[in-house]
């Protein structure tokens, strides 16, 4: 698997695949939508999240369309409405994706069609970024291939619900699209939505200043007793400014650490809020090791065996699977893809669980490249196995979801 070291300027989504991906991206959509509306004959509705008997059927719509904003979603959807006063625990949902959303509200849409509508909007930008992205690091022929496995991955549906995944994502790849084209400052202001969507976001800073140092490490591969230290000054002397931009980034973090410090008197109230959310999670740091092994024993003894012993399982398996993959992908991406992957793993793992794992999986970028890569290399009964495999996955979460129960 060869790390792409140089792009081609010719290298950009024609028409012909603009269009095949808005069809796929619509039959996707579609799929979806369709499976939601069924979720109610397979399952009964038991909602176990606040405000879903308030705030959602406020909104007038059938229950299977405003289960799209279940969980997380009402809390988006809270702050959109009412701002981060008056409701507890809300702290720990960053803003970028409730203002987005509250732009939308000025036009007469409502907050739960303006959710939806900039979820799947942006879901589709993602789509054809991320063809881009893979068309410009491998081909056509593996664009193509990864395009697909990445929207049936089991939770892939949440890029279509009222959550910050889709502007997440796009945020991330045309972060990275911008920095491979050496846009430098188009580069910084993603990563600074990034920042100010999720947490996890600032981890672009430091990923983007490897994408730097690979970059000029390529031009000056060539001289004798090449060393860390040279390359070090030649970055620090030579791309200064590019350093800059990525510093931008960091804004989106900080402006809302500086509100919660100005609101709130504590500019990580974001992160004190998180033990109260009864996910398992804790403000101390608590090692992955830790976390496996609170797990194990969670299954051995967890009773009854019913839809939530199933969410745990998946989250276990993507929890140790997950990893094994993004290691595996090293030195098979460029290092900032990895590290990216990597980071933005071990950092949720560290609040003493895998709760939502295998949602936050989905930025995992080196995962994705690989599995691409290999699959389309792999022999077709593989690649069938694995997408059916994936695909049945997605659709009993989204069901899960759609339904009231936990998934992510």
């Amino acid at each position: 698997m060869k790390i792409a070291t140089s792009l081609s300027s010719s290298t950009r989504v024609t028409s012909r695949e603009f269009f095949s991906i808005l069809g796929f991206f619509l039959l996707w959509r579609g799929v979806l939508f369709v499976l939601g509306y069924w979720a109610a004959f397979w399952l009964p509705y038991q909602p176990s999240f606040p405000y879903f008997d308030s705030l959602l059927p406020s909104f007038g719509l059938p229950q299977w369309l405003y289960s799209w904003a279940n969980f997380d979603g009402v809390h988006y959807l809270t702050i959109v409405i009412k701002g981060y006063f008056g409701t507890g625990l809300i702290q720990a949902f960053f803003p970028g994706y409730p203002l987005f959303v509250k732009g939308l509200t000025f036009f007469g849409l409502t907050a739960l069609v303006a959710s939806l509508l900039l979820a799947n909007v942006l879901a589709f930008v993602f789509f054809v970024l991320w063809f881009w992205w893979l068309k410009i690091e491998y081909s056509a022929q593996v664009a193509r291939q990864g395009l697909v496995i990445l929207a049936l991955f089991p939770t892939a549906f949440f890029m279509g619900a009222t959550y910050s995944e889709s502007l997440f994502l796009v945020a991330v790849a045309a972060s990275f699209i911008a920095a491979r084209k050496q846009f430098w400052w188009l580069a910084g202001l993603m990563a600074l939505v990034a920042s100010a969507t999720r947490v996890v976001g600032i981890l672009l800073i430091p990923a983007l200043v490897l994408e730097i140092c690979q970059q000029r490490q390529a031009q000056i591969q060539s001289l004798k007793n090449f060393k860390l230290k040279a390359l070090i000054l030649e970055v620090l002397t030579k791309d200064w400014s590019a350093l800059l931009w990525v510093g931008v980034g960091s804004l989106g973090l900080l402006s809302y650490m500086f509100y919660l410090q100005q609101v709130f008197q504590d500019p990580l109230f974001f992160l004190h809020v998180q033990s109260e959310f009864g996910a398992g999670r804790q403000e101390t740091l608590v090692m992955y090791p830790q976390v496996v092994w609170r797990y194990l024993k969670i299954l051995v003894t967890y009773q009854p065996h019913n839809w939530k012993y199933f969410s745990l399982i998946q989250e276990a398996v993507v929890g140790t699977l997950g990893l094994l993959g993004i290691l595996f992908s090293f030195k098979k991406v460029r290092w900032s893809y990895w590290f990216f992957s990597l980071a933005i793993f071990i950092v949720p793992t560290l609040t003493g669980t895998f709760s939502s794992m295998p949602r936050y999986l989905l930025p995992s970028i080196s995962l994705w490249m690989m599995l691409a890569v290999y699959l389309n290399r792999a022999k077709p009964w593989v690649l069938s196995s694995y997408l059916v495999c994936s695909g049945v996955l997605l659709v009993i979460n989204l069901v899960l979801f759609i339904q009231g129960y936990w998934v992510a």
